[in-house]
């Protein structure tokens, strides 16, 4: 795995730019720092167009998604720093899906967008073959580093060309799982 230290160099000064002004003078909030990685498993076969992934009714499932609807918690900031995505046909629940599988996209995922999307800034908006693990541990580093603020809505979507949708195949549950390297402010 490559060095995250300037990753979280960049995630510092991303975070340390939000600062409190009390007297006419800038102090930085008190803030501690957690290493975390969100995580979404979702169902893909039938899926076409536009399917937004998280919403106001997700709800905090270990093993499933450890996302608590379309919203962060205040006071908990969180930079991105990397992102992986992992496919497989080996489970018939989301809850047995063996993500240890090499399984490779399908064509109808390849060509769809994952999309991040915060009070209309696009924060991320990618192709899922720039962020296939191609190896088993690997993360696609997302320079930017985009912030995703506490308190306010944001959209993670995917979209599919126009008149794709990933088959149903009898038998054969189709799942994916987004995982995002983060760094947590606390506050």
């Amino acid at each position: 795995m490559e060095n995250r230290n300037s990753q979280l160099q960049r995630a510092i000064k991303v975070l340390g730019a939000r600062q409190r002004q009390t007297n006419h003078t800038v102090r930085p909030q008190a803030t501690k720092l957690v290493d975390k990685t969100f995580y979404l498993n979702v169902k893909v076969d039938g899926m076409s167009g536009i399917n937004q992934l998280v919403d106001a009714n997700t709800k905090k499932i270990v093993g499933i998604t450890n996302f608590d609807g379309n919203q962060l918690n205040s006071g908990r900031d969180v930079v991105i720093d990397a992102i992986r995505i992992q496919f497989t046909t080996k489970g018939m629940k989301m809850e047995s899906a063996d993500w240890q599988s090499r399984d490779v996209l399908p064509a109808e995922l390849q060509n769809a967008d994952l999309r991040l999307i915060q009070t209309n800034d696009m924060l991320i908006d990618l192709p899922l073959t720039d962020i296939q693990n191609f190896k088993f541990d690997d993360y696609r580093p997302i320079a930017t580093t985009p912030l995703l603020r506490a308190k306010e809505e944001f959209k993670l979507e995917l979209e599919f060309p126009k008149g794709v949708n990933v088959p149903i195949k009898e038998g054969v549950s189709m799942f994916l799982r987004l995982e995002f390297r983060v760094t947590e402010a606390k506050k």
